[in-house]
């Protein structure tokens, strides 16, 4: 069964813009690391990890679009999840300021959404990119929880859920439109995915520096 559009053949190579695109996860990965401060790696290790990580996601992409080598594409997949589970993990801990046993009911209620979704949604789109909507849905509760605690986060979040829905419209249409698009749509998921985990890591970033300005104003 064909998966990309630019691949129509086994092999390495097959693949070269998709390939290629996954790069942007690097530079991603990179303007993302220069917001970091290399002094305070102790006390914001949890943001390094997240730059890292989308760099990781980088290597996944371009190892699996470049070899399409099967076991590459859960790696893939893995390296998205991680990314998933520790911003989403730092959000709770940096914005929501969830500590046990909040935290651990945060994750409850998290899992069990996220479950439903999966026991609800048809076997048949399992690998589709209708699969990715809880991620969605996390990045519209984020928007809900960060309004009251930062705007400006809240924005940022908002922005980066308009940034999936584009791509998620663009990796669906990848086959359907792969009459028309030979080379297909599926490295403009890359670059806007790429695009959109900058925008969450540096507001991330942005967030945690007004957290702790505010919290020097207050000791002062």
């Amino acid at each position: 069964m064909r998966i990309y559009c630019e691949r129509d053949t086994l092999g390495w190579f097959a693949e070269p813009l998709n390939a290629v695109s996954g790069l942007a996860f690097f530079i991603s990965a990179g303007q993302a690391w220069r917001q970091l401060e290399r002094t305070r790696l102790r006390e914001q290790w949890d943001l390094h990890l997240l730059a890292g990580l989308i760099a990781l996601v980088g290597l996944a992409s371009v190892l699996w679009h470049a070899s399409g080598i099967g076991w590459l594409h859960w790696f893939d997949a893995a390296a998205v999840v991680a990314f998933v589970l520790v911003y989403w993990q730092v959000f709770l801990v940096r914005v929501s300021q969830l500590r046990w046993p909040g935290l651990l009911v945060g994750w409850l209620l998290t899992g069990a959404g996220v479950a439903l979704f999966y026991l609800l949604l048809p076997p048949i789109f399992l690998g589709s990119t209708l699969a990715y909507t809880p991620l969605l849905a996390l990045l519209l509760a984020g928007i809900v929880l960060s309004t009251r605690v930062d705007r400006r986060l809240a924005r940022d979040l908002l922005l980066a859920s308009v940034l999936f829905v584009l791509a998620m419209v663009v990796r669906a249409a990848d086959l359907l439109l792969c009459e028309w698009v030979i080379v297909g749509t599926h490295w403009l998921w890359h670059l806007l995915t790429a695009g959109l985990l900058f925008v969450l890591v540096d507001g991330m970033i942005r967030h945690v520096r007004l957290r702790e300005t505010r919290v020097g104003n207050d000791v002062a």
